[in-house]
């Protein structure tokens, strides 16, 4: 089996999106289609971004001349030629990278009838699925849309959006706890605090209120500031959504940064890169918890690694199931989603949004 082509689709729906104290921001995605020359093809989504043009043509000019041609079977020879010729020049777009990966494990899955996670080792069947709420909201807001998502999805956690502010911070977790003592809660700070001073409060607000977490309370690249921080916070500090590679995932588990990593397969290089960034991390001690978000083939692909690692947690965009452009969209019921047993990705996009809103 061969490459012959590979093909990018720009899809961007009808409106902008603003996910916790991140930039608003189109609500839109890139698809990279590989074929073969035995009629199979893999498809892979990146990761909603601000560079989609920059990724598609990074994938149309430099990665596809790198894939003609090529076997799909050969990921890690492939991986490593992107890596080592792109690595000084354009590997600052890790999400198009990652796709072109994902498609070729999807031709794998495809081409030997096997569910990726099988391919990489199948360790579960369904996995408990936390609710990953998508917008700051004020108090009263955050606890209807909490019991939404218990009510809709059984879901007994939920991850909530911070970085307002100390006070306002405080009020939104005081609301959601006092009117749900008993379920997990968790908070995203998308990197909204700057320094390790306000970070610690934020932390020591988390303990109070009993919080599973605090993710992303400071940039991903203030190694030293989140070192600090997690020796002084009471609670679980959680990160790593926006870093790639082993190489870079080395150096914040030496530093000591987080006590969960948070590698996205959309993201960190796809799946070989993630399960060597899940080793370093089980040998430090250090749980692993992908992050999600984004449409349904990047929750399809994180899924199939969370069903074949130690794993166990999935996060869950909640957000209308039209959002998550599939034919037939992932559920989670009571509390838990089930391994996707469909060869490959095991899931297609759906077909009249995708012919709709493609504009590229």
């Amino acid at each position: 089996m061969q490459i012959i082509d590979i093909k990018t689709h720009l899809v961007q729906l009808n409106f902008s999106i603003k996910i916790g104290s991140m930039p608003r921001f189109k609500a839109s995605g890139l698809y990279t289609q590989i074929i073969t020359d035995e009629d199979i093809e893999g498809w892979a989504l990146s990761h909603w971004n601000l560079s989609n043009l920059a990724q598609k043509q990074f994938i149309d000019d430099a990665l596809s001349k790198l894939l003609i041609n090529k076997d799909p079977f050969m990921t890690d020879a492939i991986y490593n030629e992107i890596y080592h010729v792109t690595n000084r020049i354009m590997f600052g777009i890790p999400q198009a990278t990652s796709a072109v990966m994902i498609a070729l494990m999807d031709i794998i899955g495809k081409a030997t009838k096997q569910p990726i996670y099988k391919i990489l080792g199948g360790r579960k069947q369904k996995v408990k699925a936390y609710a990953s709420l998508f917008r700051v909201y004020k108090p009263k807001a955050a606890v209807g849309a909490t019991q939404a998502a218990i009510e809709t999805g059984g879901f007994n956690a939920v991850k909530l959006r911070i970085g307002q502010g100390i006070k306002k911070d405080e009020a939104l977790l005081k609301a959601v706890r006092d009117a749900f003592p008993d379920i997990e809660l968790m908070v995203d700070v998308n990197s909204g605090y700057t320094s390790v001073m306000d970070a610690l409060k934020i932390a020591k607000l988390c303990y109070k209120y009993d919080l599973t977490w605090l993710e992303e309370p400071l940039p991903s690249d203030n190694l030293n500031g989140l070192a600090k921080l997690r020796e002084l916070s009471p609670v679980p500090i959680a990160g790593g959504e926006n870093d790639m590679g082993i190489f870079r995932f080395e150096d914040i588990l030496d530093k000591n940064c987080y006590d969960i990593i948070q590698p996205d397969v959309t993201r960190c290089g796809s799946y070989m890169e993630i399960k060597k960034i899940d080793a370093l991390a089980e040998v430090k001690g250090v749980r692993c918890i992908p992050h999600i978000f984004g449409y349904g083939h990047i929750l399809a692909a994180n899924l199939h690694f969370i069903m074949a690692s130690r794993c166990e947690f999935c996060e869950f965009p909640y957000y209308p199931e039209q959002f998550q452009m599939l034919e037939e969209p992932i559920k989670v019921e009571k509390g838990f989603v089930k391994a996707i047993e469909k060869p490959g990705l095991g899931v297609e996009i759906n077909k009249k949004m995708f012919e709709e809103n493609v504009i590229n």
